[in-house]
């Protein structure tokens, strides 16, 4: 039996197959044969992680009128879009399906489904534009259809329209940017603020980076250079305004303030969040800083015995109380995690001062890994990703509160959190941990593996049209085969 199918029937049987969309389970071990990667390595709770999370991820593959779109939840949710869309992860999910075979077929129909027909493009903030460029670095093609260069820059611009602050940041509020009830934003449990923060701030920086290099392909040089300077100019103020004491925060001015009073009453009451780890997933930051992810493998600050926490643990308001399913206050989120070891492989690759911490990012890789699981009632321990962990005991919480409030329908009825699209994991290993860069004509490949795995096997990549197979062996180091 193949490994794929040796992986899907334990997650077929295991599963109560509620909601299909184009892929149901009858059918995953043949998609995935014919769409993913195959990975092999010894840490097996990684390469079985690594194969459910493609498992669950074809479950969010959806045809519409449109073309293809994934799906952040399975059942419909009353804050959703267009066939139950929402954008919040949809950076996440480039990331993520871009290694697919047809990667390029899904995503460029789903990237277009939001420059140009989704309902809610701008209801969260997204890294969607620089999503879209690491997925042309992948496939080779930077050509999304017609008017796709103006689709870019109008969506750039419906962003710097509604979200501009005096002296060129965005503002954004933890609500919107899917954090709610953060520390930094939420003072009481009704009312969020606006900020600047860490979050809209490096993904507009970003996108406009990443909108210059579109130009750039498409030969309009005036274009590239007017974006690129937005987004040095952006850089600069995130490096600046941002920065305080070490970390980067995020600043939020009290309901009625000018917001042109932003920084100069506000500096000195954020606390430490996850969410200063996002500029590092676009090399943002200047060198020198790179000891901020000494935090991560600290108990004071973000390690946990499940997950790295969205706020320092030290803080007062950590796991403050309120009655809501969906806290950023320091519980245990994948979205986070995974935004913050994208930022951490992003370090090691682009800082020298970040090489020390190759070890971590294999560490907090295998700590995410096996998270994936649900212990149920009678003991049983099966694979499931969710919404939210508790970080301080093995609890999907949200789940947990939507079970015990009997799975309301204005929270989006039975199950509404299992096999939840609103993370990378597929990437974290490809990327991160076997290494693979885009870009050239032929993948770039430095891996990051374990000093203890005797061997480490990518097979079947598709880059540019081709077929790569990656293997490390111990003895004989790494080899990169076309087939």
């Amino acid at each position: 039996m193949d490994i794929i199918q040796h992986y899907v029937d334990q997650f077929n049987a295991r599963d109560e197959e509620i909601y299909k969309n184009a892929i149901d389970n009858a059918h995953a071990a043949d998609w995935m044969r014919e769409e993913i990667p195959v990975f092999e390595c010894p840490d097996k709770e990684m390469e079985r992680t690594y194969y459910f999370r493609w498992w669950t991820m074809r479950k969010h593959l959806k045809m519409t009128e449109y073309g293809w779109v994934f799906t952040e939840f399975l059942p419909k949710v009353p804050w959703s879009g267009m066939h139950n869309t929402i954008n919040a992860a949809v950076g996440h999910h480039i990331y993520e399906a871009r290694w697919l075979k047809n990667g390029q077929k899904y995503l460029s129909d789903y990237i277009n489904f939001f420059l140009t027909k989704s309902d809610r493009s701008h209801q969260y903030s997204a890294w969607l534009i620089d999503a879209a460029l690491q997925l042309s670095k992948i496939s080779g093609c930077y050509d999304y259809g017609p008017d796709f260069l103006q689709n870019l820059c109008a969506y750039y611009g419906e962003w710097e329209n509604t979200h501009a602050l005096p002296g060129g940041m965005f503002w954004s509020l933890d609500g919107y940017d899917a954090m709610e009830f953060s520390i930094s934003g939420t003072p009481d449990r009704k009312k969020s603020r606006r900020g600047a923060r860490p979050t809209l701030n490096a993904y507009m920086c970003a996108d406009a980076r990443a909108l210059a290099e579109f130009a750039r392909h498409a030969g309009n040089d005036a274009l590239a250079d007017a974006y690129q300077a937005k987004s040095d100019a952006l850089r600069e103020q995130i490096n600046t305004s941002l920065w305080e004491d070490g970390f980067y925060r995020a600043f939020h001015y009290a309901s009625g303030e000018d917001t042109a009073s932003l920084f100069d009453t506000h500096k000195g009451e954020s606390p430490r969040e996850l969410i200063g780890y996002i500029p590092w997933m676009f090399a943002i930051p200047p060198g020198g800083r790179e000891d901020v992810f000494d935090l991560l493998a600290d108990e004071n600050a973000f390690s946990s015995p499940y997950g790295l926490t969205t706020a320092e643990r030290s803080h007062p308001r950590f796991l403050y109380e309120v009655n809501h399913e969906c806290l950023w206050n320091g519980y245990v989120w994948p979205f986070a995690t995974a935004q913050t070891l994208t930022a951490l492989y992003t370090a090691i690759r682009h800082y020298p001062g970040a090489q020390k911490y190759r070890k971590l990012y294999t560490d907090l890789l295998h700590q995410y890994a096996a998270s994936h699981t649900l212990t149920r009632e009678d003991g049983t321990v099966v694979p499931w990703i969710d919404e939210v962990r508790h970080p301080l005991r093995d609890d999907w919480s949200s789940r947990t509160i939507l079970r015990d409030w009997g799975w309301r329908e204005n929270k989006g009825g039975y199950e509404r959190g299992k096999d939840y699209n609103h993370s990378t994991f597929c990437d974290l290993v490809i990327s991160g941990l076997v290494g693979i860069i885009g870009g050239g004509e032929t993948p770039d490949v430095q891996p990051n593996i374990p000093d203890d795995w005797e061997y480490c096997r990518l097979s079947g990549l598709h880059y540019h049209g081709d077929i790569y197979d990656i293997t490390y062996d111990i003895s004989a180091g790494l080899q990169v085969t076309k087939r």
